[in-house]
């Protein structure tokens, strides 16, 4: 039990000095990746086998190209309220970042740059959401504890990320690893939790045309802040 909260503690600290750093959203992560491969190397070597084999097999080839449409959905926020992406751009570009929940430090690296450059975002005249698999309770988890100004809405099931193609097969090893460190998909999910969402990120103009696009299979990649801003400016 004492290793177990030692471990906490030193990817906690790790997750603070990374999130604290002063540097663009991709020195953050490769700084909590190169304190994460010391603390948890099976882990990582694990994902990275993970990634090469998702790699393999293609990851954005159901995702909108740039000027394509993107299908509409609709989810339930972390209020229980509905939400349809037509409504979301009735006003303007929005920015869509598929995340894995409230236990990935990855996640929570880039939400809490996506909140610290939200008041840009606006200003441009776009917003974002976050859709996630987790329950609405896990949802609004996520958006407190990183204390997050916009939407988190629910894709449970996978439904829409199945649709795009932004889901993978988790398998046992990881989610026994999950296991060991306290993180039970099943729960946040409430089913198998064998499947997780691919983390990518979408800028979507106000004529529900994709105007930006990162899909990566290394959820330990993101889009950074700068483009972001540059598509939300551009789309208005």
């Amino acid at each position: 039990m004492a290793e177990t909260k030692s471990l906490e503690e030193a990817l906690t600290e790790a997750f603070r000095k990374a999130d604290s750093l002063e540097a663009p959203l991709d020195q953050r992560l490769e700084l909590y990746l190169g304190e994460s491969r010391k603390l948890l190397p099976d882990l990582e070597s694990t994902y990275d086998d993970l990634v090469a084999r998702i790699r393999a097999n293609g990851a954005d080839d159901l995702v909108p190209a740039l000027g394509d449409e993107l299908p509409d959905f609709l989810m339930t926020d972390s209020e229980g309220r509905l939400v349809n992406l037509a409504s979301l751009v009735s006003n303007g570009p929005v920015v869509i970042s598929f995340n894995r929940g409230p236990w990935c430090d990855y996640c929570g690296l880039e939400l809490r740059e996506l909140a610290r450059t939200y008041p840009q975002i606006v200003a441009a005249g776009g917003d974002v959401v976050s859709i996630v698999p987790e329950t609405g309770k896990y949802a609004q988890a996520l958006k407190e504890s990183h204390g997050l100004p916009f939407k988190v809405l629910t894709d449970l099931d996978l439904a829409y990320a199945l649709s795009l193609g932004l889901v993978f097969w988790v398998g046992n090893k990881i989610k026994e690893t999950y296991r060991q460190l306290g993180i039970d998909l099943e729960r946040f999910q409430v089913h198998g939790g064998l499947l997780l969402p691919i983390p990518a990120t979408l800028v979507v103009g106000k004529d529900g045309s994709v105007k930006a696009r990162f899909v990566d299979p290394d959820f330990r990649h993101r889009l950074g802040m700068e483009e972001i801003l540059r598509a939300v400016g551009d789309a208005k």
